[in-house]
């Protein structure tokens, strides 16, 4: 596979059940809807498309924060990561850090930037438990899936 060709597919949107929701900006009982990809469907991709010549170093940049390095067919790009007060507390800092700096420096080779094209929805949202609600999860699954299903389509005529 050329790189040109290898770039594409690392680049496809991952199918809905890798796709997850968490509230941004709110507003009474809505929120802005953010999207993020599973860390396994990232992995996944890589896999699939690189067998074994990919792989991922990390190195700590301060308390907080961690440079991941991500190799495919020999080129490396990197990103960084930070926790949050919030992951800290949750005792989830290190997870949080790690993951995002890995999805940041695989979205450097194109791997989950189709994120950045969904459009701003705002759902419904329960402000007591800092979630969306589930009408607001059911919405964004069903948006998602029909937003899938036409870029997919449109990739297989490109192709």
């Amino acid at each position: 596979m050329s790189a040109q060709d290898l770039l594409a597919k690392l680049a496809e949107p991952f199918p809905p059940k890798y796709i997850s929701w968490r509230p941004g900006a709110s507003k009474d009982n809505k929120c802005m809807a953010l999207a993020y990809g599973d860390l396994r469907a990232y992995q996944e991709r890589l896999d699939a498309l690189c067998g074994l010549d990919w792989s991922v170093e990390y190195t700590p940049w301060g308390d907080d924060r961690i440079i991941a390095r991500v190799t495919i067919n020999g080129v490396t790009r990197s990103s960084t990561g930070e926790s949050d007060a919030r992951d800290k507390e949750g005792g989830m800092g290190g997870s949080v850090t790690e993951a995002m700096a890995f999805k940041r420096a695989c979205a450097m080779f194109g791997l989950g930037r189709f994120l950045y094209e969904l459009p701003s929805v705002w759902v419904d949202y329960d402000p007591q438990s800092r979630r969306i609600s589930a009408a607001g999860m059911k919405d964004l699954e069903e948006r998602y899936a029909r937003w899938y299903v036409k870029k997919i389509a449109a990739i297989a005529v490109d192709d």
